[in-house]
């Protein structure tokens, strides 16, 4: 119903802009940019474009397109009462704006339609048989697209909108809106209005490029999407809780960053976000600065605090250190996203070296029990759940890749001789229990994926642990003492 709202109200607005022109048949001209409309709302669904599908997206698809569009309405409307040269509106359009919006926040796929969608909204409100207009939007548009394929800097921004002004003074130079050059009489060339229009096309596509490296971290917060750059950003290592994380927990941060150069290969190599992987690894043990002398990486050699406690309160300790990490998130305002991979990334694990030792203390009471004629009933029993993470299970392919990681590269840790083969089974050996315990039954992963993950992660664990030659020390020649 709220999808249907927001078509509607797309609708209203194109209606009043072939209302407010001057179309001779403006009902005619509306339907043909109902049928544009119609384009944009089918297009995603039949394509299966998961990008668009939350009403929120669709919002800002269809509103972002509109600004465009009504920024030519606008131009136009200075045209009709004479302070705008009518050649000039073609010029001053910002054709980048909408696609190079939406390609970053929403993939190269939602720039490209947006794109379409604009140009043909475009010619159709212009109400002109001229394809110049049409093809100086696709120019602009694509050029934008093309060149925000990966934007890691908000640099990449303003390049981008210069591809897209120099894309449209191009076609304008060779369709004859800027100029037109007299190649058999140079002289007689208006060249000074030919470096105005030129500078115009140009300038346009990189104060476009300004106004949307501004724009967006208000659109993001404004409608939950988090971009390359921002995600580049959160990595920033002198965030307060990773510089408290390398002061009080120094093994668990030096375990961060090694998981994170870990996670981040998995990810390219399915496809993944390698950056929210990366930013998650660094976070996701941020619970252990609560009580960080009671994990192993942190430990000091000879000293261990488990060895006083029970295993049912040590199991709770290192299962506390998930939900201690979400509320840290939540105070510090994390990114919602890294706050899900923390909750997500032990999923309902078991914490298997507590569990046994209880277990086997419940071994040894019964045995006793049966010596001292205790009865069988009044010894407790070892509860599995009791020793497993509360979850959820991971939900994204992101979440999977994080839970694999950690698990490796901490157990990789306790090889004695970190070979390639032993590598490889310890890795499979981890897949494979998680397998089977069901650990991944709600991500939307594979089996191909999975291996894909495993594989990574044996030829990253193998570079990590990769053993250097043992270097000699240098002896200095001694000059032989006695009389000559």
């Amino acid at each position: 119903m709220l999808r249907f709202g927001i078509v509607l109200a797309a609708a209203g607005i194109l209606a009043l802009f072939c209302l407010s022109g001057d179309a001779r048949e403006p009902v005619k001209h509306l339907l043909y940019a109902l049928l544009v409309l119609a384009l944009a709302v089918v297009q995603p669904l039949v394509s299966g474009d998961l990008a668009l599908a939350k009403n929120s997206r669709m919002a800002l698809f269809l509103g972002v397109i509109l600004l465009q569009v009504g920024i030519g309405e606008f131009l136009q409307l200075q045209v009709t009462e004479g302070h705008l040269e009518d050649h000039l509106v073609a010029l001053l359009l910002p054709y980048a704006l909408a696609p190079m919006i939406l390609s970053v926040l929403m993939g190269p796929q939602t720039g490209l339609l947006a794109c379409l969608l604009g140009a043909l909204w475009w010619s159709v409100l212009r109400v002109t048989r001229d394809p110049v207009l049409l093809l100086l939007a696709i120019a602009g548009g694509l050029a934008a697209v093309l060149s925000t394929l990966r934007v890691r800097r908000r640099s990449r921004l303003l390049r981008a909108g210069f591809y897209s002004g120099l894309a449209v003074w191009v076609v304008a130079l060779l369709s004859g809106v800027i100029g037109p050059v007299l190649w058999d009489n140079l002289p007689s060339t208006d060249w000074w209005s030919l470096c105005i229009e030129s500078s115009v096309a140009v300038g346009i596509g990189i104060l476009t490029a300004v106004l949307v490296s501004g724009s967006l971290p208000l659109i993001e917060q404004a409608f939950g999407i988090t971009t390359e750059i921002s995600w580049l950003e959160m990595a920033d290592l002198n965030h307060p809780l990773l510089r408290r994380l390398s002061l009080e927990a120094p093994g668990t941060y030096h375990h961060s960053l090694a998981m994170a150069n870990l996670a981040e290969a998995c990810a390219e190599k399915v496809g993944a976000n390698a950056t929210l992987c990366r930013v998650s690894a660094y976070f996701h043990d941020i619970g252990k600065l609560v009580k960080p002398e009671y994990f192993t990486e942190n430990m000091v050699p000879g000293e261990n605090p488990h060895d006083e406690l029970t295993p049912t309160m040590s199991a709770l300790i290192i299962l506390s250190h998930v939900k201690e990490g979400v509320d840290l998130g939540v105070r510090s305002k994390l990114n919602s996203r890294v706050i899900d991979a923390i909750r997500q990334h032990h999923g309902t694990t078991l914490v298997e070296y507590f569990y046994q030792r209880a277990c086997r203390q419940e071994m040894d009471a019964r045995a006793g029990g049966n010596l001292m004629n205790v009865r069988p009933e009044d010894i407790p029993k070892v509860s599995e759940e009791s020793y497993r993470y509360p979850g959820p299970k991971p939900q994204t392919i992101e979440a999977v890749i994080l839970g694999l990681s950690d698990a490796a590269e901490s157990a990789s840790r306790s090889l004695e001789r970190p070979t390639p083969q032993r590598l490889d089974d310890l890795v499979h050996g981890i897949l494979h229990d998680r397998i089977e315990d069901g650990e991944y039954d709600e991500a939307p992963v594979t089996l191909c994926q999975l291996q894909e993950i495993a594989a990574t992660l044996v030829a990253s664990l193998g570079s990590m642990h990769h053993v250097r030659i043992a270097y000699g020390r240098r002896k200095e020649d001694r000059i032989p003492s006695g009389k000559d």
